[in-house]
C-alpha cells in the first residue's frame, strides 16, 4: 500500500468515527427531548423554588351611610406538615384520636375514623403539605388553632394556613351592576373596574418550593413580602332609595312585560347619584342585572329631547310659549317621511305651550325646521353646549360613545334630519346624559358632572375626595330658564304626565315615547317609554329619570309606563326627607270668637245658638246695650250706658247697631270703611245737638 492510499484510508476512518459520534449525539438529544423529558423535568421541578404572588385584600365599597356594598372575606386553605420534627410518633399517636374527633365535628364530610386513617396515612407517606380543607372561614381557623397538635403552632405542630380572599356582595342583587366586578381575564365592570387601581392594593410575594404532587410549599415566613391591602371606596348611594328604585323598576318590567329598563336618582345641587337601577326581565318574569343600561345604552331619547329644542327656540327668541303654531291636526310630512303626533289633535293651531305640554311631534319639528333649516348647526350647538356629543365623565366607564351628528356628516339629510332630531331621533344618547340636562334646568342653569364616588380612604384616612364639578355655569339665560320651568311644570299639570299631578309635592318634567331601532329600522310596534324630571318643582332638590324598553302589555307611553316608577321613587324620598316638607303652621291657642258690641238680646241669641258660655258682669239686671270681652272659656257681657241726651259710645259695634243708636238720637251719620267702628268724630258723653253730623270710621 502506497502512502497516498494509507492517508486516504485513515481519512475515511476518521470521518466515519466523527459521523458515528455525531449520530450518537443527535440520538441522545432526540431521546432526551422525547423519551426522557418528563423524567428530568420532574427532577428539576422537585428541586425548584420560586417567588409566588400573595394577593392583597381588596378594598371595600361602601354606601353613603357606611353599609357594605362589596367586601373581601378572608378564606383559608388548611394543610398539615405531618413530618414536622417536634411532633414525635409517641406524641402524634397519643393525640391523633382527639384531633380526628375535632376534624369530624367541623368537617363532617369524613367520619372520625376516616380522618384518623387520613392523618396516619399522610404521616406514613411523609406528607409535608397534607391538604385538610379549602375555603375555611376565619372563625373556624381560630378555633382550630386550639386543637391538639395544631395548638403547637405552625413550626412545632405543622398547622399551615394559607390566606385567600373572596369577594362578597352583602346586599345581593342590589346595585350589582353598578358595583361591578373584575376577573383574571382582564374584564373590568362598574366601580370595581373603574376604581381597580385603588381597590386592588399592592401584591406581596413569598418564596415557595415545589414538592411532590406538584404542590408548592412556603419556604419560610421570613422570606415573605407582605401585601398592602386596597383602599376603601365610599359612594353616594342611599341603600334605602336604591332598594325602592330597584323594586319599583322590577314591578314595572313585570307588569308591562318589558324587556329591560333603568332608573337614576340624582341630587340637583351636586350631581351626586343617590340610586341607579338596571334590570332585565327573563321570560319567567324574574329580573336580573345584565348591563348598566343607565350609562352604557345609547339610543334615541325621543320626546325628552324636546327640552333642548324648546331651549334653542326660546333662547334665540324665535318663539314664545303663547305663540300659535299650525300643527295640521297632528299630521305632516318632511320630504318623503310622514310625521304624526301620538294622538290626533282636535285643533289645527295651538300655542307652543300646548305643543310642549302635549308632546306634539309636528309642532316642535315644524317650529325648529322653520327657524333653523338654513343653519341646522346653530340648533345643534345647544346640544353640543350641553355635552351630548361627547362621553360623560362619569365614575363608571362606558364602552360606547354618544352619537350626535352634524350637517356635515354623510348621513345628514337636508329634508328629514333636522325635524326628526328635534323630537329625539337620529341620535344615540344615554339616560345619564339626558338626566344631567334636566338636572341643569332644576339647578338654575348650572350643569353638574354626575358622580357616584365621594371618597377613597385607607384606614379611615381620606386619600382622594371628589368634589361636585360644574361642567357649565349657565346653559341658558334666566329668562329662558324661567320659561322652560313653566313648560316642564305644565306637562304635569296640564299635559302628558298628569298621573303625577296632585301629589303632596309638585313635579316638573317631560314624558318620552320613542320607537326602537330593530335590524337597522324603526319598529312601530316596539317603544321606549321614559319620564325625566325633578321635584319639588318650586325648590328642586332631586332629579330622576326612568326608562322602560319594549313594554308589551298594550301600554307604551312614558307617562303611563315610566311615570309610576318615578312617583314611587319620589314618594320614598319625600316621605323620608323632612327638609322637603312645608313647615308646620304655628297652632294658636284656642280662644272665643270676637263678638261685636251691640244689642244684648242679639248677642245672647247668637251665643246660645253657638253653645258658647256667657254671663253678665253688671248684676241681675238685663241691659239693652252691652260691650263684650272674653277668654278661652266664656264671653263676658258688660253694661253699656246709653243716656238719651248724650252721644253714645259706638266703638266696637257693627254698622247696623251704631246707626240705630246715633240716628235715634237725632244725629246725622257719615260712614267710612266697613267692619267694626274704630272711630267716631264726636266723643262719647257729649251733649247732643240734633241734626249734627257725626263721622264714624269702620275697619275690618
Amino acid at each position: 500500500m502506497n502512502l497516498k492510499k494509507a492517508i486516504l484510508l485513515r481519512t475515511w476512518i476518521a470521518f466515519l468515527m466523527v459521523l458515528v459520534l455525531a449520530v450518537a449525539i443527535i440520538w441522545q438529544v432526540i431521546d432526551l427531548q422525547f423519551n426522557k423529558k418528563d423524567k428530568y423535568m420532574a427532577i428539576k421541578d422537585e428541586q425548584s423554588t420560586k417567588w409566588r404572588v400573595i394577593q392583597a385584600s381588596r378594598g371595600n365599597i361602601y354606601a353613603e351611610d357606611g353599609s357594605l356594598l362589596a367586601t373581601s372575606i378572608p378564606k383559608y386553605e388548611l394543610r398539615m406538615d405531618t413530618k414536622v420534627e417536634t411532633v414525635t410518633n409517641e406524641y402524634f399517636f397519643s393525640h391523633v384520636d382527639s384531633l380526628s374527633w375535632y376534624l369530624a365535628q367541623s368537617f363532617p364530610d369524613k367520619t372520625r375514623d376516616e380522618w384518623k386513617r387520613y392523618l396516619i396515612g399522610g404521616r406514613e407517606r411523609g406528607e409535608r403539605y397534607l391538604l385538610l380543607k379549602r375555603d375555611v372561614d376565619y372563625t373556624t381557623v381560630k378555633r382550630m388553632e386550639k386543637w391538639p397538635v395544631f395548638n403547637l403552632g405552625k413550626y412545632k405542630g405543622g398547622f399551615i394556613k394559607i390566606e385567600q380572599f373572596k369577594r362578597e356582595i352583602p346586599f345581593g342583587r342590589l346595585a350589582l351592576r353598578t358595583i361591578g366586578y373584575t376577573n383574571q381575564a382582564g374584564t373590568k365592570i362598574g366601580l370595581e373596574g373603574s376604581y381597580d387601581s385603588f381597590l386592588s392594593g399592592t401584591q406581596g410575594k413569598r418564596l415557595e418550593r415545589r414538592i411532590s404532587g406538584n404542590v408548592w410549599k412556603p419556604v419560610d415566613d421570613r422570606e415573605e413580602m407582605e401585601p398592602r391591602n386596597g383602599f376603601d371606596v365610599y359612594t353616594t348611594i342611599d341603600i334605602n332609595l336604591q332598594d325602592v328604585a330597584e323594586s319599583a323598576l322590577e314591578q314595572c318590567l313585570i307588569n308591562n312585560m318589558a324587556d329591560h329598563g333603568c332608573a337614576i336618582l340624582m341630587e340637583v345641587k351636586t350631581g351626586a347619584v343617590k340610586a341607579i337601577a338596571n334590570l332585565k326581565r327573563n321570560e319567567d318574569n324574574t329580573c336580573y342585572e345584565a348591563e348598566n343600561y343607565a350609562v352604557n345604552e345609547f339610543s334615541d331619547p325621543g320626546s325628552t329631547f324636546k327640552l333642548i329644542s324648546a331651549m334653542a327656540l326660546l333662547e334665540d327668541k324665535y318663539i314664545k310659549p303663547e305663540d300659535s303654531v299650525d300643527i295640521e291636526w297632528g299630521k305632516t310630512t318632511f320630504g318623503p317621511l310622514p310625521m304624526v303626533d301620538a294622538h290626533e289633535s282636535p285643533y289645527k293651531k295651538v300655542s307652543f305651550q300646548y305643543i310642549f305640554e302635549h308632546s306634539s311631534n309636528v309642532g316642535v319639528a315644524k317650529s325648529v325646521n322653520r327657524f333653523y333649516k338654513s343653519n341646522p348647526d346653530k340648533f345643534l350647538q345647544y346640544a353640543y353646549k350641553l355635552g351630548l356629543n361627547k362621553p360623560l365623565a362619569f365614575d363608571i366607564r362606558s364602552t360606547r360613545k354618544p352619537g350626535l351628528k352634524s350637517s356635515k356628516d354623510n348621513s345628514w339629510s337636508s329634508t328629514t334630519s333636522l325635524p326628526f332630531m328635534s323630537i329625539g331621533y337620529e341620535m344615540e344618547i344615554s339616560s345619564m346624559q339626558i338626566l344631567s340636562v334636566y338636572n341643569a334646568i332644576a339647578n338654575n342653569g348650572t350643569l353638574m358632572r354626575p358622580y357616584i364616588v365621594s371618597e377613597v380612604k385607607e384606614f379611615g384616612k381620606t386619600i382622594y375626595k371628589q368634589e361636585p364639578l360644574v361642567l357649565n355655569k349657565k346653559v341658558c339665560s334666566d329668562e329662558t330658564l324661567s320659561l322652560l320651568k313653566k313648560l316642564l311644570l305644565g306637562v304635569v299639570e296640564n299635559g302628558t304626565a298628569q298621573s303625577l299631578k296632585g301629589l303632596d309635592y309638585k313635579v316638573a318634567g317631560k314624558t318620552g315615547t320613542a320607537q326602537i331601532v330593530l335590524n337597522g329600522a324603526y319598529n312601530k310596534s316596539s317603544h321606549k317609554a321614559s319620564f325625566v324630571g325633578y321635584f319639588p318643582a318650586d325648590k328642586p332638590q332631586y332629579s330622576c329619570i326612568v326608562v322602560i324598553n319594549a313594554p308589551k302589555a298594550g301600554v307604551y307611553t312614558g307617562g303611563a309606563v315610566a311615570g309610576p316608577v318615578f312617583k314611587e321613587i319620589a314618594d320614598k324620598v319625600y316621605s323620608t326627607n323632612i327638609s322637603l316638607h312645608n313647615p308646620l303652621r304655628k297652632v294658636e291657642k284656642p280662644h272665643m270668637p270676637k263678638v261685636k258690641n251691640g244689642n244684648t238680646e242679639d248677642i245672647r241669641y247668637v251665643l246660645n245658638r253657638l253653645s258658647i258660655s256667657s254671663h253678665t258682669i253688671t248684676g241681675e239686671a238685663e241691659t239693652e246695650w252691652s260691650r263684650t270681652s272674653g277668654d278661652v272659656q266664656s264671653i263676658d257681657i258688660r253694661e253699656l250706658g246709653t243716656h238719651a241726651g248724650l252721644v253714645p259710645d259706638v266703638s266696637g259695634m257693627g254698622l247696623k247697631d251704631a246707626l240705630y243708636l246715633l240716628e235715634n238720637r237725632g244725629l246725622k251719620v257719615k260712614v267710612e270703611g266697613y267692619g267694626t267702628v274704630v272711630y267716631q268724630s264726636i266723643a262719647p258723653g257729649t251733649a247732643i245737638t240734633r241734626g249734627s253730623v257725626i263721622l264714624i270710621r269702620l275697619n275690618s
